[in-house]
């Protein structure tokens, strides 16, 4: 696990979870929340010309952490609408 894509996601959500133990589900972790989807969603951005892969992931792995966190069920892609 040495791609840096993969450290950037171990990072985060070593991040998240301290900052789940301290605030909970309050307002300062919602806050810190999105500031991590926003610094993974950054990189994945500044990465698509380049690495497409690792773009892809960090995008993709923003859009979990936000998915996670929204009311109902998860739908896989495989069985949404087109």
């Amino acid at each position: 696990m040495d791609k840096p894509e993969f450290i950037l996601a171990v990072k985060a959500m070593e991040a998240l979870e301290m900052y789940q133990a301290t605030y909970g589900a309050s307002k300062e972790y919602q806050a810190h929340l999105q500031e991590v989807q926003q610094i993974l969603r950054h990189k994945g951005a500044s990465l698509l010309l380049s690495e497409h892969g690792a773009a892809k992931f960090l995008l993709a792995f923003a859009d979990a952490l936000e998915v996670a966190h929204l009311p109902g069920e998860y739908v896989p892609l495989s069985r949404r609408p087109a």
